[in-house]
């Protein structure tokens, strides 16, 4: 499940390297032709970014098959810690006090489906750490993006004429959704067959107020294939009726896959009905709402962490998280542990670390506020632990991201930037991969980040 040595990641990957390298010198014309053709064909197959040039790069990065299989069997170990994390969520106050922003909503989150896994859909963002684990900064179990494009921007890219990889034996068709887009659909199906043992008829993609529309058409679309009736429906137009949850047409919903930001109702009241439908399954819901929210949220790592509740978990349980789950903490007053178990006043510890930190808030999405202690200048830094202590905040310990060269089309320029690797879980089994490189040492594709394309030597 583990790997025993920081991997460098695989030796073709070391030689597209060093093509980036020379090309960029010797004959960077090749290289930007390639990424046009390249950037040409995501966007005559309709693949975007909310409106926008999906951001791929021509150069992939390549991971050997040993080590994909290592990332798969941790991420799907992990989603089976967050059932066990949503159970004690449920019946455990001290763990729901480290989620403030959700306590009036715990009349819909503990409603738990029967299901397993609770979360069908996720994203689980990671980087390697200096001791040569895999280490998971992030959930994104509530509805993360690149669940259809990535596959398909694969498939395009092992089709173009590249520089980079002549002669390299690379495959991106081992992942699932690469090798058949439409795994992230057959998913939603089977997960619905699996509740009721009916056959799903009709089906909403809803979002709320046009916002978060990326690949929503390739869903309803791969929905209206596999034979239901579907629709993208806003929130608002939803009702709760004795025939159960309805949309506009007035036709019964018998499957929702939410595409929205479940941040925008914790204060509203105008879709108390909707929840409650979600919460009571009168409609299959993916993900539920415990997803949408607590098991989203950064402070679920922080659960996963803290010795405190490590006699919930068994021991290859604690042994996982040890190795690939940050030092994670809810910033508030008050004595914990640090990474090496010693005990500590947290806020203090936070003031006298600063290099080594990172403070999040935790219910933000697309790295909203992320301070990267070591690139903070300690006003900035004292002004957020104070901001911290006041509102959901996370800290975790710092992992140093590795560094590949790569082509960023926005600026046309090849640079070295900071990457990540992230595993796509659906239905508990692992999907695919992506990976993001950046100049930022906050990782954003949708600031000054691109794609890699992920293949398996």
């Amino acid at each position: 499940m583990t790997i025993a040595t920081l991997p460098s990641i695989s030796e073709a990957d070391a030689q597209i390297e060093r093509r980036v390298c020379e090309l960029a010198t010797s004959d960077p014309g090749s290289i930007w032709w390639g990424q046009d053709e390249f950037s040409d064909a995501i966007a005559e197959a309709g693949i975007h970014l909310e409106g926008r040039a999906y951001p791929v790069c021509l150069r992939p990065l390549a991971i050997p098959s040993g080590l994909a299989k290592h990332l798969g069997a941790t991420a799907e170990a992990l989603v089976k810690l967050l059932d066990v994390a949503a159970e004690l969520y449920c019946c455990d106050e001290d763990i729901q006090d480290l989620f403030p922003a959700y306590r009036h909503l715990r009349q819909w989150i503990t409603r738990l489906p029967e299901y397993r896994p609770i979360v069908r859909i996720c994203r689980l963002d990671g980087l390697f750490g200096s001791d040569g684990y895999y280490k998971i900064l992030e959930t994104n179990a509530t509805t993360p993006g690149g669940v259809i494009q990535n596959g398909l921007a694969a498939k395009i890219w092992s089709r173009i004429p590249n520089p980079l990889t002549r002669g390299l034996s690379l495959d991106v068709s081992k992942q699932p959704f690469a090798k058949d887009p439409n795994c992230f659909v057959q998913e939603l199906v089977s997960a619905y067959r699996a509740v009721t043992g009916t056959e799903l008829r009709t089906a909403a993609v809803v979002n709320y107020r046009g916002r978060y529309a990326n690949e929503v058409d390739w869903i309803v679309r791969g929905l209206r294939h596999a034979g239901a009736r579907a629709a993208l429906v806003d929130v608002r137009s939803i009702k709760r009726t004795p025939r159960g949850l309805v949309g506009p047409d007035g036709e019964v919903l018998e499957l929702i896959y939410s595409k929205l930001d479940a941040r925008d109702f914790i204060e509203a009241r105008e879709h108390d009905d909707y929840l409650d439908a979600c919460a009571a399954q009168d409609v299959v819901s993916i993900n539920p709402w415990i997803s949408q929210w607590v098991l989203a949220d950064k402070a679920i790592l922080a659960v996963l962490s803290d010795d405190r509740y490590s006699s919930n978990f068994t021991a290859e349980q604690i042994e996982l998280i040890a190795r690939h789950v940050p030092w994670t903490r809810v910033v508030r007053p008050g004595a914990t542990t640090d990474p090496e178990r010693h005990r500590i006043e947290l806020i203090g510890y936070i003031r006298q670390n600063k290099a080594n930190l990172v403070l999040k808030p935790s219910n933000a999405s697309r790295d909203e506020h992320v301070l990267v202690g070591r690139f903070t200048s300690s006003d900035v830094w004292e002004e957020h632990i104070d901001r911290a202590a006041r509102n959901p905040y996370v800290v975790q310990e710092y992992i140093r991201p590795g560094e590949v060269t790569a082509l960023h089309a926005p600026s046309r320029s090849i640079e070295k930037m900071a990457y990540g690797i992230d595993c796509y879980v659906f239905g508990g089994r692992l999907a695919g991969f992506q990976s993001r490189a950046s100049f930022d040492p906050v990782m954003n594709v949708g600031r000054s980040g691109v794609l890699l394309p992920v293949a398996i030597d």
